[in-house]
Parts: structure tokens; sequence; C-alpha cells
């Protein structure tokens, strides 16, 4: 009986350093991405209004507020963004038509053709650095990451 109970504290021990380990995993590999997709881009554009570009082909016209959300950032750092991005041409804001309080931020025919120049590039980029994973681990791992996603959405809602 002393043997079986030990075995299993080993196993529900073992669950800890194994979440922490596949954090660690998570996050190495998002950085090393993160930073190769950064490099490359460089020359066209920054990864922050990349990822406010794209945000915007996927859906125009968002709040700052929305925007805020969706890309993970504080609003100060969103304004400061949008600032640049409007003062470069590449979006604007308008004026919530049922709510003056609000505007909403746009792209300019001059951001839709720098960020749609800019996703097959970056696809191809992501691609590359998933090579090594053939096509049913990318299946698997979009899978299981999705599962992972889905359920922090549900502890969070709860």
């Amino acid at each position: 009986m002393k043997v079986a109970a030990r075995a299993h504290a080993r196993e529900d021990g073992a669950v800890a350093p194994i979440g922490v380990s596949l954090w660690v995993r998570l996050l190495e590999a998002h950085n090393l991405m993160l930073a190769d997709l950064r490099r490359r881009l460089s020359e066209e554009c920054t990864m922050p209004r990349f990822d406010l570009l794209a945000n915007l082909e996927r859906e125009d016209g968002q709040t700052l507020a929305a925007l805020s959300r969706r890309m993970l950032v504080t609003a100060g750092n969103l304004t400061g963004l949008v600032d640049r991005a409007e003062r470069d041409g590449v979006v604007e804001r308008r004026p919530d038509p049922s709510d003056r309080r609000l505007s909403r931020v746009w792209l300019t025919d001059k951001g839709r053709d720098l960020v749609q120049s800019l996703l097959p590039m970056h696809a191809s980029h992501v691609s590359e650095l998933l090579g090594e994973l053939d096509a049913n681990e990318r299946r698997d791992l979009r899978r299981l990451l999705g599962k992972l996603r889905d359920s922090l959405h549900a502890r969070k809602e709860s």
C-alpha cells in the first residue's frame, strides 16, 4: 500500500514540472518565432504595425478598445501606434456614426496595399519556421493549442 501511495505521489508531483516545462517551451518557441519574424519584417514594417494592420485587414473599422483587447496591448501603447500609423497615412480614425464618443480605426488604401503585400511574406516565414513539423504534426499542434485556448477562455468566463 505504501509503494502504491508513493508512486501516486510521484505521478501527481510530476504534473507540475511537466506543466512548467510546457509553459517554458511555449514561451521559448513564441519568443524565437517572434524574433525571427520581427527581423524579417523590419525592412518593410515593425511587428506592432504589422499586427495593427493585420487586425484591421481581418476586421476593419474597430474601436481602439477592441483593437487593444485583440492585440494584447495597453490602450496607451495602441494610441501611440495608431497615431504614428495615421501620420504615415496607413490608417485613419473616423467617428462612430452611432456613438460620437467613439472613433473607429480604418485602413487607408495605402495601408491595405501594405498589409496585403506583407501577409503572403508573413505566411511564408511562418511556414518556414514550422518546417520541421510535418503536416500531421502541425495539424495536431494546432488542434491541441486550440483545445488549450478554449479551456482557458472557459475558465476566464466562469
